[in-house]
Formats: structure tokens, C-alpha cells, sequence
């Protein structure tokens, strides 16, 4: 009987522990929610030239992994961080970059029009590469088009950035700054090609 009896006390004692940590269970961890550094402010509502080219940006598309969760790359492996993410996707981050470098600073003037000349844009990695170095990955397609005089480029642009530290806000700022370089380089490449002016 008293042997029975020492053998049920560690069962109970871990009975209560667990009863315990069910009545006084901590909190869930949230997500915590990040934005990528953005390209420096420049002046609101520059003046757009009469004479601007038109230019038409569709909607900026992005590989299929590219959503909410903040992604990490080494080699060929592909992983997400659970509770790291993007306030808005991958996509709407460089939508927005694009339209600011190609309307704001090179003063193209905007067009929903079919027969204006037409940049399609891909996004293909905004990831944060672990190995060989720890740097910021941002891949972007770019393919303009002419309904008269059909591609007139055809681009693929990488930008990599050294990430500071394992923290987030950093990956996100070098991410951040890749991006901002990424659209500096199709803003380029576009006005080079239509013969758009900078403001």
C-alpha cells in the first residue's frame, strides 16, 4: 500500500503542474509586422512636362511564395518565418517603389491606355540569403512593350545588400534598400529607352 502510495505521488505532482500551466497558461505570441525601408522623400507633386512620354505600369506580379511571411533563402532551400511579417506583399511594396521612380522622379506621365508603351514587371525573390553571406535579395523582370514596335526591353535586375544583424528591422531595411535600387535601375532603363527627362 505504501509503495502504491510513493508511486502516485510524482503522477500527481505532475498532475498538478500540468493543471497548473493549464489555468495559468502565458499568452499566445504574436506576429510582429514589418515595412521595408522606402526610398528617400523627394518633393510632393513635381510638375509632369507636357511634352513627358506616357508610360503604363500593370500590376507589379511576384512569385507564388512571395506573401506575408518574410522569407529566407540558403541555396536552394526556401523557408518562412511564422511570426515575422510584411505589412503589406512583396508585390504592393514594389508597385508602389516603380510608380514613385517612374512617375515621380523621371516625370513619365501616367496612362491606363493599350496603346501607349507598357511595362510589365515580375518580382522573383525578396528574400533574406543566409549563406554564402548574409544579404538582402531582390530579383525584378522587367519587359516594356510597344503596341507598334513590340518588346523594347527586356530585363532581369538583382540587387543584394548586406544585412546588419539577425533582427528583422534589419533584413527589412536592407530589403528595403535592394528594392529602392532595383527601381532606381528599371526607372533607368525605361527613361534611357523612351527618352524621358529626370525632374
Amino acid at each position: 500500500m505504501r509503495l502504491a502510495a510513493q508511486r502516485l505521488t510524482p503522477l500527481l505532482a505532475v498532475a498538478l503542474l500540468w493543471a497548473a500551466g493549464c489555468l495559468y497558461a502565458s499568452p499566445p505570441v504574436e506576429p510582429r509586422y514589418f515595412t521595408p525601408r522606402e526610398p528617400e522623400v523627394i518633393k510632393p507633386d513635381p510638375a509632369v512636362r507636357a511634352d513627358a512620354p506616357l508610360l503604363r505600369v500593370r500590376r507589379v506580379r511576384a512569385a507564388a511564395y512571395l506573401r506575408d511571411r518574410m522569407v529566407w533563402r540558403r541555396g536552394v532551400e526556401i523557408g518562412f518565418y511564422d511570426l515575422w511579417r510584411w505589412t503589406e506583399t512583396p508585390a504592393r511594396f514594389a508597385q508602389s517603389w516603380l510608380d514613385d521612380e517612374l512617375y515621380a522622379r523621371h516625370g513619365f506621365r501616367r496612362s491606363s491606355s493599350p496603346t501607349v508603351p507598357t511595362l510589365d514587371a515580375n518580382l522573383e525573390t525578396f528574400d533574406e540569403l543566409l549563406a554564402p553571406a548574409h544579404e538582402a535579395s531582390v530579383t525584378l523582370e522587367v519587359v516594356l512593350t510597344d503596341p507598334k514596335a513590340g518588346v523594347l526591353l527586356d530585363r532581369t535586375i538583382e540587387v543584394r545588400r548586406p544585412i546588419a544583424s539577425d533582427e528583422p528591422s534589419a533584413i527589412a531595411d536592407a530589403l528595403g534598400d535592394a528594392l529602392a535600387a532595383a527601381a532606381q535601375q528599371v526607372g533607368e532603363a525605361v527613361a534611357g529607352t523612351l527618352g524621358a527627362r529626370p525632374l
